[in-house]
């Protein structure tokens, strides 16, 4: 199968993962990222989430003679941004296109319909897939409202979570589990925060890490109390102290306070599917424990065999926090689980194969 990616400059979580794993399942020239990106390619547009890929550009006219040549078997839309959207009108309708899928790394759960009424859509990939937990009233109404009660779009719509790309983790080697507990975040949302003032007034247990705000984070009304507080100086840019607001880690530091973790801590931000810590865990081979995504993640991690998870209100953080740290064996049993199922079914190219997999069934 060849593919024409079609992205735009910016980082995605979904899309440039799933670019990494399939041009490795397909081979280089298998792939081909229109307009051009220079993340997949430039060593100095390089980040610390991915790795690169050798690639080539192309111009317009010689993508639209592609096309034109039926050189691909399918158009991946990677990207909901208006630049992706733009090129892509500036090519579609001149020259007959194969099958379409839409990437929709987005972190919420509306339906772009302005890209299914512009473009004949085989598959809708979806970052934050809710639609299938429960047949709930408040369910079945959001499906409705989400799809328009257009049947068909909610059948081809399937859930596309993140993936981990791992040889960009660094190699940290062996070390010492020295830290009870960590976490490290930005103050997305008031739960995130609520977790660092549980963790850091934990007697007896060595915490490491913190929250830091950055341009955009905004304040949740509802937050109350000495949380509220800290929140309102976080995203406010009010007299947080040291100990409140905590510098973004150099990628290493960053997995090196993972690695030297019994226990590490993942929280959802406002979004319905977790943060790549979520997997950045588990793979450093550190117990996981995390508040439950609420969107469907297939083969997801399981409850007390591969991961941990805590309720929405973390009222048991502590309480597992304390049960772990206790339980040696049954700790690293899971955190060992964990680290087999990641790479059975979450890294950048399992996500390929599950991608490739539903192009293939489906269209």
């Amino acid at each position: 199968m060849r593919i024409l990616f079609l992205c735009d400059d910016q980082f995605d979580y979904v899309s440039d993962p799933l670019y990494i794993g399939l041009s490795r399942t397909l081979g280089n020239e298998q792939v081909v990222d229109y307009p051009y990106k220079p993340l997949y390619h430039d060593p100095q547009k390089k980040n610390w989430y991915l790795v690169q890929r050798p690639g080539a550009r192309w111009s317009r006219e010689q993508v639209l003679d592609l096309l034109r040549d039926r050189a691909f078997d399918l158009v991946c839309l990677a990207s909901f941004r208006s630049s992706c959207l733009e090129e892509c009108a500036k090519l579609y309708g001149k020259v007959p296109f194969p099958p379409m899928v839409f990437l929709d790394g987005a972190d919420d759960a509306f339906i772009r319909h302005n890209i299914t009424a512009r473009y004949p859509i085989g598959l809708y990939f979806k970052r934050d897939y809710i639609w299938s937990l429960g047949h709930s009233i408040r369910r079945m109404a959001v499906r409705s409202w989400s799809f328009r009660r257009d049947r068909a779009l909610f059948e081809r719509t399937i859930p596309l979570p993140l993936s981990i790309v791992l040889d960009a983790l660094p190699d940290i080697g062996a070390v010492p589990k020295d830290v009870d507990v960590s976490y490290t975040g930005r103050a997305s949302h008031p739960r995130r925060v609520k977790a660092v003032e549980i963790l850091s007034s934990l007697d007896g247990v060595r915490f490491e890490g913190g929250v830091y705000a950055a341009a955009g984070d905004r304040q949740y009304k509802l937050v109350q109390g000495p949380v509220r507080r800290l929140w309102t100086k976080l995203t406010n840019g009010g007299p947080a102290s040291e100990s409140d607001r905590i510098k973004h880690k150099s990628p290493d530091a960053y997995y090196r306070e993972i690695a030297r973790s019994k226990i590490a801590v993942a929280i959802r931000g406002g979004g319905w599917t977790p943060s790549p810590r979520y997997y950045e865990i588990v793979a450093m081979n550190t117990l996981l424990i995390s508040d439950a995504p609420e969107a469907e993640i297939p083969n997801n991690f399981i409850h007390r065999q591969h991961a941990v998870f805590c309720r929405p209100d973390l009222r048991d953080l502590e309480s597992l926090i304390r049960h772990y740290l206790r339980e040696e064996k049954e700790r690293e049993a899971i955190a060992r689980e964990g680290h087999a199922h990641l790479l059975k079914y979450h890294t950048c190219e399992r996500r390929a194969e599950y991608f490739l997999d539903a192009c293939r069934r489906l269209l």
